[in-house]
């Protein structure tokens, strides 16, 4: 009896295949995003100013998608003793909600 040969994917095989390292690729740059400086509580950016603030935070690209944030909420917060802005984002192209967290740090004068 001889072999079959090997069958050929499906349409709907390859776009799912696709769809799924779509999103474990989705999922890997969510979790660096957590990561950098900035993406927890526990490693907040440092700046100088409140009001650069939400202009740092409107001009990070969504990581799951590449989209521009759109700003839900810019609050004081403290967590562990220490004042930080929590600035709550939402991407307009997928959705996705995300926190960026900043400590005002003061410059000093020489």
């Amino acid at each position: 009896m001889a072999k079959r040969p090997p069958k050929k994917p499906s349409p709907r095989e390859l776009r799912r295949k696709e769809e799924r390292a779509q999103s474990a690729l989705q999922a890997d740059r969510e979790r660096l995003f957590a990561l950098e400086p900035g993406g927890t509580a526990a490693h907040p950016l440092e700046v100088a100013s409140a009001a650069v603030i939400e202009a740092h935070a409107l001009a990070v690209p969504c990581p799951r998608c590449d989209g521009v944030h759109e700003l839900d909420e810019h609050a004081a917060v403290v967590r562990e003793g220490v004042r930080l802005r929590e600035v709550r984002l939402r991407c307009r192209q997928c959705g996705t909600r995300r926190s960026l967290w900043f400590k005002l740090v003061p410059t000093t004068v020489n």
